[in-house]
């Protein structure tokens, strides 16, 4: 019989303290193994009598049955498991299923032993590669950039494998993790440039949005018109240091309730298309907390009350007085239609909410494009 009993890390240890009790019992008086392995359930670590036939990357099971003296591989589809972790006794095995992206699915779990091999169906679930979106669209050629989202490391995506390519040039991806994967805006990027990622297998994936996007932007700051025309909140700097000329820095205490004004006019046009089909539309913009939007609420309101949509954040919402891009559908805003009929559209945007805002919060560039 072979016993991996190999515990690299302290939460298998503690994971399997139950499973050893147990196991360890059952060892004494275990039968020999004599043929090929078989397999009766796979079970959680936590509850041993409810065979499952599905999980998740990652998850920790208890594979029992028979026969397991020898076994010398476990297989979730094509991707073996590292036994190194495992703890093997005749009738369990007890392991983490590996946190890798199969090449071929065939939904099987294989079991290899000296005495030869069984297989049962268990189907995992595969999380797919995400892409949200640039962390700071407006980032300065020459500064650090990331392209955000979820699973690259899955996807085979770091600073050795899989690209992150700029208008079709592959750049230097100098950090990798999970959710982030960080460059360098080169030094002659121009308005409009779109990015795409490619993943270890070579299959590429769009990230949403265009580098410095300046298609139909309703508040720039750089001429004006922060509230009602005037130049309320508008500074150019240096703290944030500027993305794009002008913006608006809020330093003000928002109160509990009271309506706070920091973007307004009634005097924006609108492409036809946005107000025919307002579905295809995503309001960005670029925003900076000094100090985080921990309460009240910002609404977004266009032609009207009923053309209003609040953020309030479950959490405190931080971007540690660097910029970030935020997007939100238009139709979360645009509820009713707008009328086709309509010239100039009043927009406003303010502080509104519940809790007290000690606000140091800075905003550039809103503008409504189309939604990728």
């Amino acid at each position: 019989m072979k016993l991996y009993s190999t515990f690299n890390h302290a939460l298998v240890a503690g994971l399997l303290l139950g499973a050893f009790a147990f196991s360890a019992c059952e060892k004494e008086d275990a039968p020999a193994c004599s043929g090929a392995p078989s397999v009766e359930r796979i079970s959680t670590p936590t509850n041993r009598t409810e065979g499952l036939t599905n999980g998740k990357l990652a998850d920790w099971v208890i594979i029992q049955g028979s026969n397991f003296c020898g076994v010398s591989q476990v297989l979730f589809n094509d991707v073996e498991a590292d036994l190194k972790d495992a703890y093997i006794t005749p009738t369990e095995i007890t392991l983490r299923i590996p946190r890798v992206v199969p090449k071929n699915v065939s939904n099987m779990v294989t079991i290899v032993s000296d005495a030869g091999s069984t297989e049962t169906a268990y189907t995992l679930s595969i999380p797919s590669l995400e892409v949200a979106g640039m962390s700071n669209e407006y980032t300065p050629a020459g500064q650090r950039m990331a392209v955000v989202g979820k699973n690259f490391d899955l996807y085979g995506i770091s600073v050795t494998s899989g690209k992150v390519l700029w208008n079709g040039t592959p750049l230097t991806v100098t950090r990798a993790t999970s959710d982030s994967l960080y460059f360098t805006v080169p030094a002659n990027a121009t308005p409009g440039a779109t990015l795409k990622v490619i993943d270890a297998n070579n299959v590429e994936k769009a990230v949403p949005g265009r580098y410095k996007d300046d298609r139909n932007i309703v508040f720039g700051y750089d001429q004006g018109g922060s509230i009602w025309g005037g130049n309320t909140y508008i500074t150019q700097g240096p703290i944030p240091a500027p993305i794009n000329g002008s913006f608006i820095r809020v330093i003000t205490t928002v109160n509990e309730w009271v309506w706070t004004e920091f973007s307004t006019s009634n005097q924006l046009t609108l492409p036809n298309a946005v107000v025919a089909n307002p579905s295809g539309y995503v309001l960005r913009f670029e925003m900076n907390t000094l100090k985080p939007f921990s309460t009240s609420g910002i609404k977004f309101v266009i032609d009207g009350d009923a053309n209003t949509y609040t953020w309030t954040p479950a959490v405190p919402f931080n971007t540690r007085g660097q910029w970030s891009t935020r997007t939100v559908n238009l139709t979360d805003i645009v509820k009713n239609p707008l009328e086709p009929t309509r010239t100039l559209h009043e927009f406003k945007f303010v502080f509104h909410g519940p809790g007290t805002l000690d606000a140091d919060i800075a905003f550039d560039n809103f503008r409504i494009v189309p939604k990728d």
